[in-house]
């Protein structure tokens, strides 16, 4: 490898030419593709608008006669694509997208023939041009009318299954699923059972396997408690990632629930005189607007009172459903929900803000028979739902969980809540945490929580290089899955050793936005790999922000979790784009949720719980006593950037990538991705080695990479890299 970039080197001139030549060409390229851009803008507006002159009104004319108002679809595509390849932005699925535009066109066409035929007075812009007059023709005469209107519907659908990730086999598969689900499911002892080992066979060790950075469990069971007798544990080396929790002294786990205080008492004496009077009111104003109901339910929640109406046969469940602001006006309460109607009940639900709100504290959660009895690994303490029940969920079964809210809806009090909720389940040797903290204030709390794996992570640098670090893992984790011939955690952790068995890894984001606005592709890129497959691995992801927009929560992100919760949004939008549906905009704030899972596919209205800094300095300082301090790791060295840097280097088309980054002066992981034509994720390790060599800067939010240096620096860099990277070698190799 060596021989061969000296060999380069020791021709400049020969690279330089090429290397022009290389430059104009793509030049030509660029200048075509835009000159390309602006004669397809100049035919867009010439079917439109006046002003593009004779020319213009020519272009039009055979446009509309010849191919028909559906080339507005040809046209859009082109702009389309030259406008992608212009901003360096990947089209997915090129080939997929160019054929379901074509189908889509000529299926457009041929319903405006279809529309032309048959006398219908159409204006000149939905024309179906020869092309659609020809094709009704001969599908008309050969396949009739029937024939015509299927084959319309067959290319309509298959031109929208075409685009994008979406499929019929996806469709195929999603109904497959559905009719398993339908299927009784089976008991937790057999989801657990994995493959036994034969006899003859012996327990895997993690010591078998070559190490990467990993998360290693300290002991073998979960105990009620901890007696002060202790057993003498094998040492480990550093390499074998970190160590074994300390010593834990006499102490209680679970702990107790006090120690998170003591929920607070409400008197809602005379709450049920008020609500008989709020129920008439609604049953009255629905009367109003032609609507016969009666008020079959009163149920009690938290944060709501749900009338639970019944209406009379005929009547329309939507009419209820638009009248929300009418009944809030006649109620006299700043928002108000329909539930229309309620699952697995013949009512509509008219949720109104409890006359007098009652929190729900996280011990009244954690202390209930539905925390203290659940069989689920991670247990999330989601809150009260409106019945009052307690609602508690498990994270190994969502598998990963997004959540939205704007400032002071009680998002980050949630993430806390979640946080003790795992701790109070798990030991430090069952669950490892991953907080990443870009606001770098509602975190802190828990750098001396012994389940956390670094202190929290206020950089966006460090938190980019934590999710790379996870993806590491993952895969390290599938390995040894392979080794031991499992399918996931729980099966592995059964058949090794105590001391080998892996913890749960839970990494928890505060603020999605901030990392996305800094590298928006590497963070949707790690996020969607570990959402994709990290389930079976024990890494499980917990996402917020307060920006639920589309540029945050793209559609890769929402289409990997499924598993959602939306505090007080400020519109409807908002509240679509994090649950799919509307009403997020009308909860009251301060821990008022929607809650959505493939278990619940219709949003749950949920209060969830609060919890107070001081109860979570004791709960904490409880645990350290018990655990001692956390043993975090530098995730950095973890990862090895001697290896990364190796196999960078190794790389044969670092050296390309050098002199294609000098040339243009652009140092993207997109363009090299391009003309290399190799993966994203190759041309971002070439991007990060060139940032270690110092070839070029650090990522500085959207502004692009500079240029350190020169060629002939760059040349001088890379030998040098090569020689040192030789000789390292070569000193691993004799120990």
């Amino acid at each position: 490898m060596a021989s061969k970039r000296r060999s380069r080197s020791t021709a400049p001139g020969a690279a330089k030419d090429s290397s022009s030549k290389e430059r104009k060409l793509f030049r030509l390229i660029d200048g075509a593709v835009f000159s390309v851009l602006l004669i397809d803008i100049y035919a867009l507006a010439s079917i439109f608008t006046s002003w593009t002159g004779a020319w213009g009104r020519y272009v039009s004319n055979w446009l509309l006669s010849e191919l028909g108002g559906a080339s507005l679809l040809l046209l859009l595509y082109v702009a389309y694509l030259s406008s992608a390849y212009l901003l360096d932005k990947r089209v997915r699925n090129l080939r997929r997208q160019t054929l379901g535009t074509l189908v889509f066109y000529l299926t457009t066409s041929l319903m405006l023939g279809m529309l032309e035929a048959n006398s219908f007075d159409v204006s000149r812009l939905l024309s179906p041009g020869k092309v659609g007059l020809s094709l009704v023709s001969f599908l008309y005469r050969n396949i009739g009318p029937l024939g015509l209107t299927l084959t319309g519907l067959c290319g309509a659908t298959f031109a929208l299954v075409s685009y994008g990730r979406a499929s019929i086999r996806s469709y195929l598969e999603r109904a497959v699923d559905a009719a398993r689900n339908l299927m009784p499911k089976r008991t937790k002892e057999e989801k657990k059972e994995g493959p036994t080992i034969e006899k003859g066979e012996r327990e895997v060790s993690l010591a078998e396997v070559p190490q990467l950075s990993h998360v290693s469990s300290g002991e073998s069971e979960v105990t009620s408690s901890y007696v002060a007798a202790m057993v003498e544990e094998e040492a480990f080396e550093e390499e074998d990632g970190f160590v074994l929790p300390p010593e834990v002294e006499p102490g209680r786990f679970p702990p107790p629930v006090d120690i998170l205080g003591v929920a607070p008492e409400y008197d809602s004496s005379g709450d049920e005189e008020i609500v008989a009077k709020q129920g008439e009111r609604i049953v009255e104003t629905l009367k109003e607007f032609d609507i016969d109901a009666e008020l079959a339910e009163t149920v009690f929640g938290p944060t709501v009172v749900q009338f639970r109406l019944q209406l009379a046969p005929g009547i329309k469940v939507s009419r209820v459903a638009a009248l929300s602001n009418d009944l809030a006006v006649a109620l006299a309460v700043p928002s108000l929900r329909v539930e229309a109607p309620i699952p697995g009940k013949p009512y509509i639900g008219v949720e109104v803000p409890n006359p007098h709100r009652r929190y729900v504290h996280l011990s009244q959660v954690i202390g209930s028979e539905f925390f203290q009895g659940t069989s689920v690994e991670l247990p999330l303490p989601m809150g009260v739902s409106v019945e009052g029940v307690p609602l508690v969920t498990g994270l190994e079964g969502l598998p990963h969980l997004l959540v939205a809210g704007t400032t002071g809806s009680g998002k980050s009090v949630f993430i806390s809540s979640c946080i003790i909720g795992l701790c109070f389940k798990c030991r430090p040797d069952e669950l490892k945490l991953l907080l990443v903290d870009p606001k770098r204030v509602e975190m802190t709390l828990y750098e001396h929580l012994p389940h956390t794996l670094t202190p929290p992570i206020c950089d966006v640098k460090t938190a980019v290089h934590a999710l790379a670090w996870a993806i590491r893992e993952m895969e390290r984790r599938y390995e040894l899955f392979a080794r031991a011939r499992v399918r996931n955690v729980m099966g592995y952790n059964e058949h090794v050793l105590p001391k080998d068995r892996l913890p749960y890894i839970v990494i928890i984001i505060d603020e999605l936005a901030d990392l996305m606005m800094t590298s928006p592709k590497e963070v949707e890129d790690y996020i969607c790999r570990l959402a994709q497959m990290a389930r079976a691995t024990g890494i499980h992801l917990i996402l917020a922000t307060q920006r639920p927009s589309v540029n945050v929560i793209t559609g890769l992100i929402k289409a990997n979790i499924p598993a959602r919760a939306a505090f007080t949004l400020p519109s409807q939008v908002d509240s679509r784009t994090i649950i799919d549906v509307a009403g997020a905009e009308k909860l009251l704030g301060k821990g008022d949720m929607l809650f959505v899972t493939t278990r619940f596919p219709k949003p749950v209205r949920v209060q969830a719980p609060w919890i107070d800094e001081d109860a979570i300095g004791r709960f904490i300082q409880y645990m350290v006593s018990i655990f001692g301090e956390p043993e975090h790791i530098d995730l950095e060295e973890q990862g090895g950037s001697r290896e990364i840097r190796s196999s960078c280097l190794d790389d044969p088309l670092l050296e390309k990538a050098v002199r294609i980054t000098l040339e243009t002066g652009i140092a993207s992981a997109s363009r090299l991705q391009r003309q290399l034509r190799i993966g994203f994720t190759r041309a971002a390790r070439l991007v990060d080695a060139m940032e270690e060599l110092g070839i070029v800067g650090a990522q500085d939010g959207s502004k692009p990479r500079e240029i350190l240096v020169d060629e002939e620096k760059a040349a001088v860099i890379l030998e040098e890299a090569l020689r040192g990277d030789k000789s390292e070698e070569a000193f691993y190799s004799r120990d």
